[in-house]
């Protein structure tokens, strides 16, 4: 990365969590808030978010859920005589969480969750997060390696073989919990534990911070 927060890809990576939590709350809150502030919204997240977003999850799943999850409010607010374009506000809050969960880095969460709380709340906080977070990106690289699968034998990826596949992922995650847990007793781990939160605020983090301030003041103060 280079040292104004822009990668060699030309998208942008907020590298202290803190800023990327404080500019989700503020989107958040503008997006839900007025349609009128989704559309700026949805503006802010193709300049900003939308490359960091597409380099790391499947522009094929962020678009289908984000549409998906939109639209069935939508659909229901139509028959019911309620307002039709809250699943727009809805479909601007997907993408953030996309954009947030797929600028994560490794550790971050545990900085964080000990620089709210402390070595002992915070510590376990940000250990469960951490491994949380862990087995959902296990879980995404098992499904896809058994999607590889499938086609190496010559199967289709269907419906009836979502009971299968679940399972299968279930049994993997059951057995590396396990195997966490085991070593986590072993090593003799009761609660808290010292770590040293560590942040890399950039200049891009204070940009899109910025600007989503200011979007919010505009629309909103």
């Amino acid at each position: 990365m280079v040292p104004d927060g822009k990668s060699q890809q030309g998208f942008y990576i907020v590298s202290d969590i803190r800023i990327r939590l404080l500019t989700l709350v503020l989107l958040s809150v503008l997006s839900f808030v007025s349609t009128s502030g989704a559309a700026v919204v949805f503006f802010w997240w193709l300049v900003f978010a939308a490359k960091t977003t597409f380099a790391k999850k499947s522009w094929k799943v962020v678009l289908l859920t984000s549409v998906l999850v939109g639209l069935f409010p939508s659909v229901v607010l139509y028959f019911t005589g309620g307002d039709v374009f809250y699943g727009a506000k809805i479909f601007v809050l997907v993408l953030l969480a996309f954009w947030f969960s797929a600028s994560l880095v490794f550790g971050e969460v545990m900085s964080l969750f000990v620089w709210m709380f402390g070595k002992k709340t915070g510590f376990d906080l940000g250990l469960a997060a951490e491994f949380s977070i862990q087995a959902l990106s296990e879980i995404q690289s098992d499904f896809s390696h058994m999607k590889s699968a499938l086609k190496i034998k010559g199967q289709r990826f269907s419906v009836f073989r979502v009971p299968s596949l679940a399972m299968g992922l279930l049994f993997l995650s059951l057995g590396r919990s396990d195997f966490q847990s085991g070593i986590l007793a072993r090593r003799g781990y009761i609660s808290g534990g010292t770590f040293i939160p560590v942040f890399f605020p950039g200049k891009s983090d204070f940009l899109m911070l910025v600007t989503a301030g200011i979007l919010y003041a505009v629309l909103l103060v």
